[in-house]
């Protein structure tokens, strides 16, 4: 009774395809498998499962690497803009407890068993990292640490306060702001880093920012005379700069004047 149970599963699961349209150079993971259309031409493409490849004839059918591939139509353009419709269909039903040609511990490790302490996956057989969530602790609070096909996945949450924002960095302000931790760096780290161009106050690096208090009963010193100098000096460029056009203004009023 299992064999013809078996034997009826396996007739439906061949029956069931997946059709597929494709241009040159792409491809599709099918059932854990990957099909590639290397090449096309009017009537045949060259076509790869896995590792192995395969000319099929417009029309026809060719099992490569465990998959049936059916070539119903192709759209010859002569580049790579070509395009290929096929069908795919398993020749073995995965999960049958054997290992039947085509299938590998890469596609179906649940029939071709791992070898040693490897575990099966839907990737295939890896070598486990973890089987518990406790297994993957990283000692990080803002990260949810769980255990998923035997590899360690680490997962940021949001914040809830300062504390979890720490980044053991003595030069950062650490903060927790909508979810989302803040390290920021330092305004200033002494005094000297504050110096600003006004004799009238007091520099000071606060808390890693500057803070500029006035000096009381302070009167900022008088220009030099080099200073005087300078804005004077430009002082009379500027009046230069103007002359002409007042002398323009001048003639055009003089000019109205004569015209009556």
């Amino acid at each position: 009774m299992k064999k013809y149970l078996i034997a009826l599963i396996l007739i439906l699961f061949l029956q069931t395809s997946l059709a597929y349209e494709l241009k040159q150079g792409e491809s599709v993971d099918f059932e854990n498998r990957k099909i590639t259309i290397v090449a096309l031409q009017q009537s045949k493409a060259v076509i790869q499962v896995d590792a192995e490849k395969k000319i099929v004839d417009l029309g026809n059918s060719e099992v490569i690497s465990g998959v049936k591939i059916s070539v119903a139509d192709i759209l010859y353009t002569g580049d790579e803009s070509s395009k290929i419709t096929l069908n795919a269909a398993l020749t073995y039903v995965c999960g049958d407890s054997i290992c039947n040609p085509g299938e590998t511990q890469e596609n179906c490790c649940a029939d071709c068993k791992c070898f040693g302490s490897n575990q099966c996956t839907s990737s295939g057989c890896i070598i486990p990292q973890c089987f518990l969530d406790e297994d993957c602790k990283d000692n990080q609070e803002l990260t949810k640490d769980s255990c998923e096909d035997y590899k360690c996945q680490h997962k940021n949450i949001k914040c809830t306060k300062d504390e979890q924002c720490n980044d053991n960095k003595l030069d950062t302000d650490d903060f927790c702001s909508s979810g989302t931790c803040q390290n920021l760096p330092p305004i200033c780290k002494t005094d000297e880093d504050c110096l600003d161009e006004n004799p009238c106050t007091l520099d000071q690096c606060v808390n890693k920012d500057c803070k500029y208090t006035p000096v009381e009963n302070c009167t900022p010193p008088k220009a030099t005379e080099k200073e005087i100098e300078d804005v004077e000096d430009k002082d009379d460029e500027e009046q230069e700069a103007e002359e002409p056009k007042k002398n323009f203004f001048k003639r055009i009023v003089s000019w109205i004047k004569n015209l009556f």
